[in-house]
C-alpha cells in the first residue's frame, strides 16, 4: 500500500519517571517535559486520566509545543466532549481515540521486530501510531519514527 500522507508517531504520554536522565536531562524541571518531548516528536497520546484530572491546562499545553505537533486523546467514551479541548488547543487538537479505532494504531513496539513493524506499516493505513509499551525507552520511540522516516511514510 503506498501512502500520501505522513504517519506521525508517538508516545502515550510525556510524562515517564524512566525517561528521567536518559531522555530528559537531570535538572529539567517536570513541567517543561512536554516541551521538551515535542521538540523531538510531533505528537502524543494523552491518556484519559491525565487529560480529564483536575487542573490541566490545556492552553499552556498549547503554548509548550510547536504548530505543527497534535494532541490525540485516549478515552472509553465515545461521546466526549471535545468543546472545551478544541477551543483551547485550536490546530493541535487532533482528536479522541477508542482503543479500536482504524485511523491511529496503538501498539507495543516490543511484540515485533523492526523489520516486522515495516512488512505491517506497508499493510496499514493509519495516521498516526502511539508506542502503549509500560516501560518504553525513548530509543525504541526513536527507532520506529527512523523505521517511518526510512520508509517515506
Amino acid at each position: 500500500m503506498i501512502h500520501d500522507k505522513t504517519i506521525r508517531v508517538g508516545a502515550c504520554d510525556w510524562d515517564h519517571a524512566h525517561w528521567q536522565g536518559d531522555f530528559y536531562p537531570d535538572d529539567l524541571p517536570q513541567d517543561w517535559r512536554l516541551s521538551y518531548y515535542a521538540n523531538e516528536f510531533s505528537t502524543v497520546l494523552v491518556p484519559e486520566a491525565r487529560w480529564r484530572a483536575e487542573g490541566v491546562d490545556f492552553e499552556q499545553w498549547a503554548e509548550d509545543v510547536h504548530e505543527g505537533f497534535r494532541f490525540y486523546f485516549l478515552t472509553a467514551d465515545r461521546s466526549a466532549d471535545e468543546t472545551q479541548i478544541k477551543s483551547c488547543l485550536g490546530a493541535a487538537f487532533a482528536g479522541f481515540v477508542q482503543p479500536e479505532n482504524d485511523s491511529v494504531a496503538l501498539i507495543n513496539f516490543e511484540t515485533k521486530k523492526l523489520r516486522e513493524w515495516k512488512d505491517w506499516l506497508l499493510q496499514t493505513d493509519c495516521e498516526a501510531v502511539f508506542l502503549m509499551d509500560e516501560n518504553l525507552a525513548v530509543k525504541q520511540l526513536a527507532e520506529f519514527r527512523s523505521l517511518i522516516e526510512l520508509m517515506g511514510l
